[in-house]
């Protein structure tokens, strides 16, 4: 059987799915300065960078608006 790889996600559906991968990543980190065992460190490592990845992935796909009129530069 095939895995499906068409997702239909609304925003707000994607919103949750990023707030919980960045709680997940924050349990993490901080779980890591407590661990002891370098195997176990290895494990959060991998996940830590597997969630960084994801992020990223949804980071990039986003279209950021900017208004055209009356919009004023940053400086």
């Amino acid at each position: 059987m095939k895995p499906n790889n068409n997702f239909d996600f609304n925003v707000e559906e994607l919103a949750l799915v990023e707030d919980a991968m960045r709680y997940r990543l924050r349990r993490l980190t901080s779980r890591r300065a407590t661990v002891v065992k370098e195997s176990s460190k290895a494990k959060i490592d991998a996940e830590v960078t597997q969630i960084s990845s994801l992020l990223g992935k949804i980071h990039n796909q986003k279209v950021f608006y900017t208004p055209k009129a009356g919009f004023v530069g940053g400086g």
